[in-house]
Protein backbone atom coordinates (compact mmCIF):
# COMPACT_ATOMS: atom_id res chain seq x y z
CA UNK A 1 0.00 0.00 0.00
CA UNK A 2 1.21 3.31 -0.48
CA UNK A 3 0.10 7.04 -0.15
CA UNK A 4 0.78 9.42 -2.91
CA UNK A 5 3.02 6.66 -2.22
CA UNK A 6 3.63 3.42 -3.88
CA UNK A 7 3.03 4.65 -7.25
CA UNK A 8 5.45 3.37 -9.27
CA UNK A 9 4.87 5.18 -12.29
CA UNK A 10 7.37 6.90 -13.40
CA UNK A 11 6.19 10.86 -14.75
CA UNK A 12 9.40 12.60 -15.10
CA UNK A 13 12.41 9.95 -16.53
CA UNK A 14 14.25 8.45 -14.12
CA UNK A 15 13.95 9.33 -10.60
CA UNK A 16 15.54 8.45 -6.86
CA UNK A 17 14.14 8.74 -3.90
CA UNK A 18 15.23 8.61 -0.13
CA UNK A 19 13.61 6.54 2.30
CA UNK A 20 12.81 7.48 5.98
CA UNK A 21 11.02 4.61 8.09
CA UNK A 22 8.48 5.30 10.35
CA UNK A 23 4.99 4.96 11.22
CA UNK A 24 1.37 6.39 9.63
CA UNK A 25 -1.25 6.72 12.34
CA UNK A 26 -4.90 6.57 11.23
CA UNK A 27 -6.39 10.07 11.92
CA UNK A 28 -9.70 9.21 11.03
CA UNK A 29 -11.98 6.64 8.77
CA UNK A 30 -15.41 8.26 8.11
CA UNK A 31 -18.12 7.26 5.62
CA UNK A 32 -18.40 9.29 2.44
CA UNK A 33 -21.22 11.27 2.01
CA UNK A 34 -21.76 10.57 -1.78
CA UNK A 35 -21.42 6.57 -1.22
CA UNK A 36 -21.23 5.57 2.35
CA UNK A 37 -20.24 2.02 1.37
CA UNK A 38 -16.70 3.86 0.74
CA UNK A 39 -14.49 5.28 3.51
CA UNK A 40 -12.36 8.18 3.88
CA UNK A 41 -9.13 7.48 5.27
CA UNK A 42 -6.77 10.23 6.79
CA UNK A 43 -3.23 9.58 8.03
CA UNK A 44 -0.72 11.54 9.64
CA UNK A 45 3.37 10.12 9.18
CA UNK A 46 5.32 10.29 12.51
CA UNK A 47 9.14 9.60 10.98
CA UNK A 48 11.58 7.65 13.07
CA UNK A 49 14.35 10.14 11.85
CA UNK A 50 14.48 13.52 11.23
CA UNK A 51 13.58 14.52 7.82
CA UNK A 52 16.17 16.87 6.47
CA UNK A 53 14.80 17.37 2.84
CA UNK A 54 13.10 20.85 4.24
CA UNK A 55 10.08 20.41 1.26
CA UNK A 56 9.43 16.79 2.67
CA UNK A 57 8.70 17.68 6.43
CA UNK A 58 5.34 16.28 7.60
CA UNK A 59 4.85 17.57 11.10
CA UNK A 60 1.11 18.40 11.31
CA UNK A 61 0.14 17.40 7.58
CA UNK A 62 -2.37 14.93 6.84
CA UNK A 63 -2.66 12.50 3.75
CA UNK A 64 -6.03 10.60 1.75
CA UNK A 65 -5.69 6.84 1.83
CA UNK A 66 -7.09 5.42 -1.26
CA UNK A 67 -6.50 2.62 -3.18
CA UNK A 68 -4.04 1.68 -6.47
CA UNK A 69 -7.10 2.36 -8.77
CA UNK A 70 -7.69 6.13 -6.92
CA UNK A 71 -11.08 4.43 -5.55
CA UNK A 72 -11.83 5.08 -1.79
CA UNK A 73 -11.68 1.54 0.13
CA UNK A 74 -14.51 0.10 1.26
CA UNK A 75 -14.86 -1.97 4.33
CA UNK A 76 -13.59 -5.66 3.67
CA UNK A 77 -10.17 -3.46 3.17
CA UNK A 78 -10.64 -1.51 6.81
CA UNK A 79 -11.10 -5.31 8.33
CA UNK A 80 -8.21 -6.94 6.20
CA UNK A 81 -5.55 -4.46 7.44
CA UNK A 82 -6.88 -3.60 10.50
CA UNK A 83 -7.20 0.09 9.51
CA UNK A 84 -9.08 2.21 12.11
CA UNK A 85 -8.61 5.67 14.00
CA UNK A 86 -5.55 5.82 16.16
CA UNK A 87 -3.96 2.89 14.30
CA UNK A 88 -0.65 2.97 13.26
CA UNK A 89 0.99 1.61 10.32
CA UNK A 90 4.67 0.67 9.30
CA UNK A 91 5.28 3.11 6.97
CA UNK A 92 8.12 4.65 4.68
CA UNK A 93 8.12 8.43 3.42
CA UNK A 94 10.26 8.81 -0.08
CA UNK A 95 11.54 11.83 -0.67
CA UNK A 96 12.98 12.73 -4.08
CA UNK A 97 16.95 13.25 -4.51
CA UNK A 98 16.91 13.07 -8.62
CA UNK A 99 14.77 13.57 -11.13
CA UNK A 100 10.98 15.15 -11.79
CA UNK A 101 8.78 12.60 -10.72
CA UNK A 102 6.39 12.78 -7.75
CA UNK A 103 8.42 14.65 -4.72
CA UNK A 104 7.04 12.55 -1.76
CA UNK A 105 5.57 9.35 -1.88
CA UNK A 106 4.35 6.95 0.95
CA UNK A 107 4.69 3.01 0.73
CA UNK A 108 2.79 0.81 3.32
CA UNK A 109 5.03 -2.22 3.36
CA UNK A 110 1.74 -4.10 5.02
CA UNK A 111 -0.86 -3.09 3.05
CA UNK A 112 -1.34 -4.26 -0.34
CA UNK A 113 -3.42 -1.87 -3.43
CA UNK A 114 -3.16 1.29 -1.61
CA UNK A 115 -1.41 4.92 -2.63
CA UNK A 116 -1.84 8.32 -1.37
CA UNK A 117 -3.23 11.50 -2.20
Amino acid sequence: MAASSVSSQRVGGQCNYKQYSGEAEIVSVNQRRTNPAEYEIKFSFHPHETIQEEFARVEGKQWLLVQKDSSYPREDFLKQYNIKTGGRLPCYLKVITKGTCTPVLFDFPTVGNGKVQ
